[in-house]
């Protein structure tokens, strides 16, 4: 992971030294590094050439190493670079992105027992316990009616976008998604799935400001708290389940319910106009 983001995010270059890898990895000596490499290149996971040269610094001959990592265009998973620095154990994060591997596709949840995850990440039942068992106890994952969710906030877990992708529509619904999401794992709350429709009502019936200027409003004491998805989700959705399966148990609580009701029937009624024709 290290050398992942030691290294350039468009073309996979990435001139990083082997001191450097062994001092950020925690490895003893550079040989294992090469091993590690090595083996990486086996795999065609990378590529790597190695350039003699006269080090005036050193003043000796060196050999200076490139790597080139294979940058997947599909099948792929985020994580922050903060993931690196955090205070667990190493192996524990490389578990951390396997199992998002594993998830759901935009989602941190994973439905898969341990003994699936053990046959699919190709290691023993007993190694999976034991990281599982870590990462409950690190409150990196939660085990909640025998689904795993990572609620580790730097693994990152990418929305789907709408068609018209990138739109000032899209991007705060994305926005104002995130804020339950991380609400609810912050209770250790199973979040629900996105859904751009429901996020698109709670848009158009109220929370449609950028959070950042409504905190600023707010603290300037302006009257933005009406409009604010952070300063309502404790006010209005304090006591959550242990899992939330749908994003309707927050809209009927944030917005005007009889609002949500005649949105939502019309959502219906139109959908089933279409299936009929």
């Amino acid at each position: 992971m290290w050398l992942l983001y030691k290294s350039n995010c468009r073309t996979g270059e990435s001139h990083v030294l082997r001191k450097t890898l062994c001092n950020v990895t925690g490895l003893k000596n550079e040989d294992t590094i090469s091993k590690y490499t090595n083996k990486f290149k086996e795999l065609e996971l990378l590529d790597k050439y190695s350039i003699k040269g006269y080090n005036e610094e050193a003043g000796r001959i060196s050999t200076s190493i490139t790597y080139t990592i294979n940058i997947p265009t599909m099948n792929w998973v985020r994580f922050d670079a903060s993931l690196l620095t955090e205070e667990i154990p190493n192996k524990l994060k490389a578990f951390l992105v396997l199992l998002k591997c594993l998830c759901l596709n935009n989602t941190n949840a994973t439905f898969y027992s341990k003994n699936k995850i053990a046959q699919l990440l190709n290691m023993d039942r007993g190694t999976v316990s034991k990281y599982m068992e870590m990462a409950i106890k690190e409150g990196k994952v939660i085990e909640i009616n025998k689904v795993f969710f990572i609620t580790d906030t730097n693994i990152i877990m990418d929305l789907p976008h709408v068609k018209d992708s990138f739109t000032f529509l899209d991007g705060i619904a994305r926005e104002k998604y995130k804020i339950i999401h991380d609400y609810c794992v912050e209770r250790n709350v199973v979040p629900p799935p996105y859904d751009y429709k429901l996020m698109e009502i709670l848009y158009l019936y109220r929370y449609n400001r950028p959070e950042p200027d409504l905190e600023t409003a707010i603290s300037n004491e302006t009257e933005a708290n009406y409009y604010s998805l952070k300063y309502n989700l404790s006010k209005l959705c304090a006591n959550l389940p242990k899992q939330v399966y749908s994003l309707q148990y927050f809209l009927t609580s944030l917005i005007n319910r009889k609002i949500y009701k005649e949105r939502f029937a019309q959502e219906e009624v139109k959908e089933k106009v279409e299936l009929y024709l």
